[in-house]
Formats: C-alpha cells, structure tokens, sequence
C-alpha cells in the first residue's frame, strides 16, 4: 500500500465533476474571480465568499497587502493548503511560509502579480520530507478595493504525489 502525506486525497476526478466541467482547479478559481469582476478589473475583498466556492475554498488562500512594509499576512488558509505547512499561517507573514512547501511556493511569485496588478499561474514540483515527488499548481489573483490599488490576493494551489515503478 503507498503511504500518502497528510492531507493529499486520492480521488477519480471522473466522479468529482460533472461531464463538461473544468477540472482544473486553478482555472476554475479563475473563472470565479473574473465573474466576481463584472465590469471592474479588480473584485472587492467583500466579493470573496468561501461558501460560493466550497469545492475550491479548501485549497484556497486570501493575503492582505501592506503596501507600505511589504509584510503580507496570510488571513485565511484552506485545510489543503495548511496541511503542508508546518503549523498554521493564518496571521502570519508570508514570508514565513516555508520556501519548499507548498504554502510557500504557492505565493513564490506575489511580488510578480502585485507589479503586473493580473492573474498568474504556475506549476513545478517539491519533495514531501519522505522524498515523495509532488507535482502542484497555484494561482494568485488580484483583488482590491479600488480599480487602482492592489489590498489583497486570493490563490489557490493544489498538488498530487508522483509515483514511481
């Protein structure tokens, strides 16, 4: 039998979606956030509803910007996210989120998405501490309060072990 790190659910993603229906996690955060954009480039941290997005929230993640210092803070975390944390990281800097975790190579690229003020997305790969090969996706998307000012970012990241022969 393989041991699987905690938190990684094994599933047939034939059965979690319906036919037709994007699977792809990141693309699926995507095309919420654009909705809750209407005719705004940016959504409203009040836009942001956990319930409207229960399949995603889990691995979902919203930072608060402080524009000033640079020192972003994690206000929520999905369990998905968390469980490849070492300890929770609500409340707590970014930077602190470990580097080759997937909380901390999920918001690698923030300073990217904050110049640019658009949705980014990437993937690579990190080992769990048993040396597992783990394969992840993340996206950051903008959101503000204003057409003008970045406040906060909502991401997501999901990931999936490799397993070799």
């Amino acid at each position: 039998m393989e041991k699987t790190p905690a938190g990684t659910e094994r599933i047939q993603l034939e059965q979690e979606m319906p036919p037709g229906i994007e699977r792809r996690l990141v693309l699926r955060l995507l095309g919420h956030w654009r909705t809750l954009c209407g005719d705004r480039n940016l959504p409203a941290l009040s836009d942001i509803d956990p319930t409207a997005i229960p399949d995603i929230w889990p691995h979902s993640f919203l930072i608060e910007i402080d524009g000033t210092r640079g020192d972003h803070v994690f206000k929520a975390l999905g369990d998905r996210i968390d469980n490849y944390s070492a300890g929770s990281l609500v409340g707590r800097r970014v930077t602190d989120a470990p580097a080759d975790a997937l909380s901390g190579l999920a918001v690698g690229y923030i300073d990217e998405v904050l110049k640019k003020g658009v949705p980014i997305s990437r993937g690579g790969e990190f080992s769990n501490p048993d040396g597992t090969r783990v394969l992840f996706r993340s996206v950051l998307l903008p959101i503000g309060e204003n057409e003008n000012t970045i406040s906060g970012i909502l991401g997501a990241a999901n990931c999936r072990e490799v397993v070799e022969n």
